[in-house]
């Protein structure tokens, strides 16, 4: 059965795993950001979250819509092992994928 972590911290409160993980499970990792319209200009007006939300650069990002990485992951005993091909995760990396 799935439990919830009920944080009261930024970030934590929608955290879908709250137990001891084993040898043999294989979880999605999914970290994401998305930049939605009058969610920003909501927030904006608030403040709200502004220990973590750069307000005065958040209008560079209007239109980038957002992005979402999934990994599926591996408990092994020697640490986790990503599953599938690996994906461009650092700027880098993405910047040699995008060059083709």
């Amino acid at each position: 059965m799935p439990c919830a972590i009920t944080s009261p911290k930024f970030g934590l409160r929608g955290l879908r795993l709250a137990r001891t993980l084993h040898e043999g499970f294989v979880l999605t990792v999914e970290p994401g950001v998305y930049f939605i319209p009058d969610l920003i200009a909501r927030w904006t007006g608030e403040r709200r979250c502004a220990d973590f939300i750069c307000y005065d650069r958040l209008h560079e990002w209007s239109g980038f819509g957002g992005i979402r990485i999934e990994d599926d992951v591996l408990v092994t005993a020697g640490g986790p092992q990503v599953l599938g091909r690996p994906i461009p995760k650092t700027v880098r990396e993405i910047e040699e994928a995008m060059r083709g």
